[in-house]
């Protein structure tokens, strides 16, 4: 992605970063490859200033005695943002996918800028008092339900972000916005930056015992890739010190000090010298405390749940108390016989398991339990024919087909990623990216899914009613070795199944108006919802055994096996609970509690202490000391999750609530599972954020959703009772 290109001016590097592919049904694609540093920075400067005299003349005719139209207000707006969205989204893409310091820098030298108009744009006191007369005036009373619902939320919106505030704090709130994107940036920054030089060192071949051949071949490729002269069979091997690594040695090592290593390796992400996130975080929060005093909330968390789906924290609170209840027994239980399978098998440390020992013990006893590999399993689902099986479903549910693109004018970011489209009945609704593997170094860890193109009248092309959604999805698998296809664990095709169930809440929206349309105004703590609804479709037999063919053989797995795994999916699942619900009470406490305005740091307890208190008394599986989470916890300090971490935990109620409708059709019931998909396609996928996720939810399935169907799925009802 680097380039010796500039551009002679600002200008011509707008228009360069603005050019985006037509042909085809597919449009408004970004040319990825013409996001290059010097562009980047000259362009979006170039950008904010166009945005910025369109938005000045914009609130120069809204004067105090005219109210104005949709027409005349909530369009333009929306066509600013969508032309900032155009750019800036590619741009925060490619730092995340095909990161370099030169484009990190571009886009450094000219984020302040665009925070700037996001807090003028938010604050305009003229545009809210517009839309406030807009709001009450005979075409605000007979705006469609779609337009009705961006109108308020944007008040609401406006609100949350300060309009009110004058002289002093308000420049106060826009100085502490744009420190806060800064140190997002920096958090997560530091994190890909660490993983391009953290490594753990292997010298002797015994200490690599039981880890798959796959991971210890890249450790071997990345010795040679960082000046190490060696070979296979005497080393050295260099691991990266990312989930890739981490997973294969701390499941399946046998050497208990090379687990040890890792796992200490592992937890110091973010820890060290040179990129030390401790102290970003704490300041993240403090401003975050400060931001909420600002706008009229008592915490940063009563800020965040005025925008969710829960109707209060204290709703919330119940929720994760009932799911504690239900599962402290359960993973108590489970703890009692990892001891004693241990002890069975000679295990050192059986009496005294440290954390290196659970993931690794927990493999051996699932292993020994359900009679399978789960490294082994790997050669039964190759990537291709994993995504035939995700689309044959998604074509059956809901009466669409995907079919990779052939157009050689795609634009794409690296050679392995694949465009695919989406049709119905004859003519292309949609489509999307797939990224699947890991790149250490230029991509960051983990899994999501972003909006590329959103669905809207306003960027609607020739006699197009709408622009055509298009997405992108991210995982980080295990590369495929040489000459062969990706290998997956079950995992991994159960974070392709999550990613891509995102995918279809932004694709199949049926909603026009941008501003509502795919994931838009969809409150943050249902939006987990159509994801993990996806993933459950893996624990149906008959849909399973067709996703799998051996690599070699192309047999799927047998019956037997088929029975083991769909056994075991509930294994450990008590002390998985338990783990999700530390996470989600540390988010919310310290949001309740740390960093609150006339409270020192040096009087009020530290994250980290915050942290091991509750992790002493939610989670019983065994940690460090002085082990933190928090310095690596990029979902809290550089993503979307601040005071909502909860949201996975509240949306996966949602979810097994919603299979559960089909599990009563029953799932073999072809034309009864065809009804409530049409239903449900309609409603959560197709709804968008037009209405409320509680009043969507309630169209879909004609009541609120319980933890019922959750606790059963997980086998918890028993422990709960």
């Amino acid at each position: 992605m680097s380039s010796d290109h500039s551009s002679t001016s600002a200008p011509a590097a707008l228009a360069t970063l603005q050019s985006t592919l037509s042909s085809g049904a597919i449009a408004h694609l970004p040319q990825w490859q013409h996001f290059v540093p010097a562009d980047v920075e000259a362009g979006i400067h170039q950008l904010v200033a166009d945005c910025t005299a369109t938005f000045t003349e914009l609130e120069a005719g809204l004067s105090a005695d005219s109210i104005p139209s949709w027409q005349s207000l909530m369009d333009p707006l929306e066509t600013i943002e969508n032309e900032l969205g155009a750019v800036i989204g590619p741009v925060n893409h490619l730092t995340s996918v095909k990161y370099s310091d030169e484009l990190q820098a571009a886009y450094d030298a000219v984020r302040p800028a665009v925070i700037d108009l996001s807090n003028t744009m938010s604050q305009s006191q003229s545009v809210y008092a517009g839309m406030k007369r807009l709001a009450q005036s005979d075409e605000g009373a007979s705006l469609s339900i779609a337009k009705a619902r961006i109108l308020q939320e944007s008040i609401r919106g406006m609100e949350r972000s300060g309009v009110h505030l004058e002289g002093e704090p308000r420049e106060r709130f826009q100085a502490i916005k744009a420190e806060l994107a800064e140190l997002g940036n920096d958090f997560q920054t530091n994190l890909v930056k660490e993983e391009k030089e953290a490594r753990v060192l292997v010298a002797s071949k015994a200490e690599l015992d039981g880890v798959p051949a796959a991971v210890i071949a890249m450790a071997r490729k990345q010795a040679e890739d960082d000046g190490m002269t060696g070979d296979d069979a005497q080393g050295p091997w260099s691991f990266v010190v990312n989930a890739v690594g981490y997973m294969g040695v701390i499941q399946h090592g046998k050497h208990r000090g090379i687990r040890e290593r890792f796992y200490r390796a592992f937890r110091a992400r973010g820890q060290s010298a040179e990129f030390d996130n401790r102290g970003v975080l704490v300041k993240i929060l403090q401003l975050r405390q400060e931001l909420a005093g600002l706008v009229g909330f008592a915490n940063y968390s009563q800020l965040s749940i005025d925008s969710k789906m829960a109707p209060s924290l204290d709703a919330v609170w119940a929720m994760l108390d009932e799911l504690e209840r239900a599962a402290r027994p359960a993973a108590e239980n489970e703890l009692a016989e990892l001891k004693a399978f241990m002890l069975e098998e000679g295990a050192e440390g059986a009496d005294d398991p440290q954390p290196w020992d659970v993931a690794f013990w927990a493999e051996r006893m699932q292993e020994a339990k359900y009679a399978y590999d789960a490294e082994a399993l790997r050669d039964y689902f190759q990537l291709p024919k994993v995504l035939d099986g995700l689309f044959g479903l998604v074509t059956k549910l809901y009466g669409v087909e995907i079919v990779e693109s052939r157009d050689s004018s795609v634009p794409m970011w690296d050679e392995s990623v694949q465009f695919f489209e989406v049709h119905k009945n004859g003519a292309t609704i949609a489509g999307f990216y797939v990224d699947p593997y890991s790149r250490p170094g230029e991509k960051r860890g983990g899994a999501w899914m972003n909006t590329v193109v959103g669905k809207s009248r306003l960027m609607a092309i020739g006699d197009a009613q709408a622009s055509l959604p298009v997405a992108l999805f991210v995982m980080n698998a295990r590369p495929p070795a040489e000459g062969r296809p990706g290998l997956m664990s079950m995992d991994e095709v159960r974070t392709l199944f999550h990613e891509f169930g995102h995918a279809t809440q932004h694709m199949f929206t049926q909603v026009e108006e941008g501003g509502a349309s795919g994931m838009n105004l969809v409150e943050w703590d249902s939006v987990e919802l159509a994801s993990q609804f996806n993933e459950y479709w893996m624990e149906h037999k008959p849909f399973l055994k067709n996703l799998s063919a051996h690599v070699d053989t192309n047999e799927p797995l047998d019956n037997a096996t088929l029975d083991r795994i769909l056994a075991s999916k509930n294994f450990m699942v008590g002390n998985g609970t338990l783990r999700q619900l530390l996470f989600a009470k540390v988010d919310l406490r310290l949001h309740e509690q740390f960093g609150l305005p006339g409270v020192s740091v040096d009087e009020a307890a530290s994250p980290f202490d915050i942290e091991q208190a509750l992790a002493r008394e939610t989670v019983i599986t065994p940690m460090l000391a002085d082990e933190s989470q928090l310095p690596a916890f990029g979902h809290l300090f550089a993503g979307g999750y601040a005071a909502g971490y909860y949201s996975y935990k509240w949306a996966e109620v949602l979810a097994a609530d919603a299979f559960a409708a089909f599990r009563e059709v029953g799932l073999d019931n072809d034309a009864a599972v065809r009804e409530v998909a049409q239903r449900f396609a309609e409603t959560v996928l197709g709804l968008g954020g037009s209405q409320p996720a509680a009043e969507v939810y309630r169209l879909f399935r004609g009541r609120d959703a319980s933890v019922d169907a959750l606790l059963a799925d997980q086998g918890l009802l028993t422990s709960a009772a």
